[in-house]
């Protein structure tokens, strides 16, 4: 899987995020994580599943990143995936290829090769008339992780519910980023640096995502299809961002919240309800 190399390789590239014009890596204020985490899952996505890449080759899918779903309580949810009626006009739709400028995307040689290779991809910008087949919600658990968990646990919670009312057939997932750092660097006290109890901080979060995330099996009123995590070392510093998979803090290769298997599950899914 390409896409946490990417990700990461991106995001140790400090830009000005927030209101200020300091560089960060990473900021609360900033939604530009989110839009980089969504990218490069779909970017394997594609890579990935025979099912996804028939569909856009016929033009039967678009995308959206950061996307209003319409329901009884109105949702901005960070990526979709939707069943078009028809090919969608290229015309002033961006493609998924010209994302990459966009956000600042990060590829090697290798990983431009494999997206050239991939049937193309457009925003669905008549979205509230095609169908959504997969809804994800990106979160992210930087820093104070403890002091964190209460609230990304109700945020996962109420998404997943809104996404089920307002799309009943759709594939919900939560993706999320856990930081396996010992410090980080926070943009709210510039200067300032958090310390944390590591890897012990960043198993709680993990374990929290992995046990107290409903999941359609325990209720299909409101758990999640598929559920995923990945884990990051990012300081926030200035030094490198590096995904984290041997830490006792990342998942386990046979764990169901591992990445590899979010991809895989998210496919599994996609060609039952909705390869023709």
């Amino acid at each position: 899987m390409r896409g946490p190399s990417v990700l990461t390789r991106t995001m140790s590239v400090a830009t000005a995020r927030g209101k200020g014009t300091r560089a960060w890596q990473y900021h609360s204020r900033s939604d530009s994580h989110s839009k980089l985490a969504c990218w490069t899952l779909l970017f394997d996505l594609m890579l990935e599943c025979d099912a996804l890449r028939e569909a856009a080759r016929a033009g039967r899918i678009g995308f959206a990143i950061n996307y209003e779903m319409v329901g009884p309580i109105n949702k901005t949810l960070d990526l979709v995936v939707t069943l078009t009626s028809a090919v969608l006009s290229q015309g002033k739709r961006r493609s998924f290829a010209e994302l990459v400028e966009v956000y600042g995307i990060v590829l090697t040689e290798d990983d431009q090769t494999a997206l050239a290779a991939l049937p193309a991809l457009f925003e669905d910008r008549e979205i509230n008339a095609s169908e959504v087949a997969i809804a994800l919600e990106a979160k992210a658990c930087m820093t104070e992780h403890t002091k964190s968990m209460p609230r990304l646990h109700a945020e996962i919670l109420a998404t997943g519910y809104l996404a089920k009312l307002a799309s009943r057939h759709c594939i919900t997932v939560s993706y999320s980023l856990v930081n396996a750092a010992p410090t980080f660097e926070t943009p709210s006290g510039v200067g300032k640096t958090n310390t944390h109890t590591q890897p012990e901080d960043a198993r709680r979060v993990v374990q929290m995502i992995n046990r107290a995330v409903p999941t359609s099996s325990d209720t299909r009123d409101y758990g999640y299809d598929v559920v995923g995590v990945t884990v990051i070392d990012c300081r926030n510093d200035g030094s490198p961002v590096t995904s984290v998979v041997t830490s006792p803090a990342a998942p386990a290769i046979n764990d169901r919240i591992h990445y590899d298997r979010m991809v895989r599950s998210i496919c599994s899914e996609f060609r039952a309800r909705f390869r023709p």
